[in-house]
């Protein structure tokens, strides 16, 4: 009963420390993985973003030169 006194609370139970420290450290793997998966589906639609833009810019322009030259 000594040990319970010891350990805090979060450590008792029946899994074994290992095992937790296992637990434990492929929860950060995958908490990592998926920040930096939420990242990049940010980075890439700011781009398709830009690249839309660009885009709608580039025929605008192209709208208005052929409507100045045609009249």
């Amino acid at each position: 009963m000594k040990y319970l006194q010891t350990v805090s609370v979060k450590e008792r139970g029946i899994l074994t420390s290992a095992y937790k420290q296992e637990i434990k450290q492929h929860m950060r793997i995958e908490k990592s993985k998926s920040v930096s998966k939420i990242k990049s589906m940010i980075l890439n639609h700011h781009e398709k973003i830009e690249s839309q833009a660009g885009t709608i810019l580039q025929v605008s322009l192209f709208v208005v030169a052929i409507i100045l030259i045609a009249s």
